[in-house]
């Protein structure tokens, strides 16, 4: 199992609604956080996605039978985890770019629900099979940066010879940290997906890219 997509499963190549092209952007593991984490409001940038990856490797580790209750329930919290650290307004703002001025309330309200549930549904798909033993891979956090209310927590990643440079964004928001963009071996979620629309929506339309993110979704549920 590569325990690099343990973060989101976000990767470009998993979502992306043109074909991929370069490197596919994929999510860092990390170490499990001791067992009570830090306040919300006290909470450091590194502390808390050390927290968060620990939530998720409590919630895939659960056995649950394919196709069982137990295995919605898990596919369910799994959704919950990303909802809970991932900034989608901030990341849809981002992806959509000069694109955004151009969008009624409506379309954006529209492609924000559309991004999050691509995102969620990928997200609990992939690792809803998935199992992460603290054997599988190290990581190592080399450093944290703060600039106002944004914060940059680097690292690195190895599993077995697989190795990735890693950086997390992350925003601060009234509960903590937000996660707002994920750089793995200096390849951006956020601007991949920026590439991505921008294509799209330059050649085809705006219509095109919601056609588009409808029939991705609608394969990720089957």
């Amino acid at each position: 199992m590569r325990i690099s997509a343990l973060f989101a499963a976000i990767s470009l190549s998993s979502l992306c609604l043109l074909p991929a092209t370069g490197r596919a952007v994929t999510a860092p593991a990390a170490a499990p956080a001791p067992a009570a984490a830090p306040v919300a409001a006290k909470v450091t940038p590194t502390a808390y996605v050390q927290s968060q990856a620990a939530t998720v490797i409590s919630i895939i580790n659960t056995p649950a039978r394919q196709g069982s209750p137990a295995a919605r329930e898990r596919e369910a919290k799994l959704k919950g985890a990303v909802r809970g650290f991932m900034s989608f307004q901030l990341l849809a703002d981002r992806t959509l770019g000069d694109h955004l001025k151009a969008r009624t309330p409506a379309e954006r309200a529209e492609f924000l629900g559309l991004l999050t549930q691509l995102i969620e549904t990928s997200y609990a798909k992939s690792l809803g099979r998935a199992e992460v033993k603290p054997s599988d891979y190290t990581v190592a956090y080399t450093g944290e940066r703060l600039r106002g209310e944004r914060a940059t927590v680097s690292g690195s990643v190895k599993v077995r010879s697989d190795a990735h440079d890693v950086e997390l964004k992350l925003q601060r928001s009234g509960q903590g940290w937000l996660i707002l963009d994920i750089v793995t071996d200096e390849v951006s979620l956020a601007e991949s997906y920026s590439e991505s629309f921008d294509r799209i929506i330059k050649r085809d339309g705006w219509p095109a890219l919601i056609t588009r993110m409808k029939d991705k979704l609608a394969k990720l549920r089957n």
